[in-house]
């Protein structure tokens, strides 16, 4: 694996150059590159206002409920504190990439509260799911903008170059968290990996359980998000069968979207499943997901 462009942290230190093979040589050497790593805690910091806003998205009205289970995540994202270079990076996300950072901001509440499900909360662990969260699409930060906004359909190549930000990222929490990297860096290289080995970078299918949650929410997030690429978005009911039908094929766990589904009905949320036939909705005319761009 090599990345196209030299990299640079946030802080502007060199870190590797392009085309630089990278293993876990390459990486163990990335990782000593830190030495004093300062920790910020995010509840003094805009990112905590950020985070808060996120509730209001229109298009989770249903999800985003009851608001005691807000208040509950909140309480958790007081708690956490983050290293200030990261901190750095989502601040300049949010200044030239704002599509983005709401997406990271989004994934990172959703997450959370698929963590505190009942069937689930003894999986997960609610602080550690919102700090994947909110570093899980770091590498995109570094991909040019004239493919991350583009219009028409992406070329081959500018998949490919696409496709590389799980790989950036990675390499980006190695040299952030220093010595700590194998915490967190997961969060970056496996979210776009799926069950049945049809993700991507590695085509593995034994994920982490952090990253495979991750996969899911931010599918969902994907779908229902207004996307340069593509006219119109999923509906929520349309981006549900979606994910069932990505579940019956093995790529996600059943459990995981059957759990967004409970979260998605406007009668009674959290009230006894009931899946209905596949074809509810349709998916919007010109959809490209999976072809032109990643989440």
């Amino acid at each position: 694996m090599q990345l196209e462009n030299d990299l640079y942290g946030i802080d502007k230190r060199f870190i590797i150059e392009a085309g630089h093979i990278i293993n876990s040589g390459t990486l163990k050497n990335i990782a000593g590159l830190s030495e004093h790593i300062r920790y910020v805690s995010i509840k003094d910091t805009r990112l905590m206002n950020d985070l808060i806003q996120a509730f209001k998205d229109k298009r989770y009205t249903n999800i985003f409920y009851p608001p005691e289970t807000n208040m509950k995540i909140i309480r958790h994202i007081r708690r956490i504190k983050m290293p200030e270079n990261i901190l750095s990076e989502l601040a300049h996300m949010k200044k030239v990439m704002p599509d983005t950072y709401h997406h990271i901001l989004i994934i990172a509440v959703l997450a959370a509260k698929t963590s505190l499900e009942d069937s689930l909360k003894n999986k997960y662990a609610t602080d550690m799911t919102i700090r994947l969260s909110l570093f899980h699409d770091l590498g995109k930060s570094r991909l040019p903008l004239r493919i991350l906004n583009k219009r028409s359909p992406l070329t081959r190549e500018e998949r490919r170059i696409l496709r590389t930000h799980p790989l950036i990222g990675y390499v980006l929490l190695h040299y952030y968290f220093g010595k700590y990297h194998k915490r967190y860096d997961f969060s970056s290289f496996q979210h776009h990996e799926r069950l049945d080995g049809s993700g991507y970078p590695k085509g593995i299918k034994r994920l982490n359980k952090y990253s495979h949650l991750l996969g899911v929410v931010d599918t969902l997030d994907a779908l229902i998000s207004e996307r340069p690429y593509r006219k119109k978005p999923f509906t929520l009911r349309s981006a549900i069968d979606f994910l069932l039908d990505e579940s019956e094929k093995g790529r996600f766990d059943k459990g995981l979207v059957h759990t967004l589904i409970r979260y998605a009905r406007k009668e009674g949320p959290g009230t006894k499943l009931i899946i209905a036939a596949k074809g509810r909705d349709k998916e919007p005319a010109g959809n490209c997901y999976g072809k032109t761009a990643a989440s």
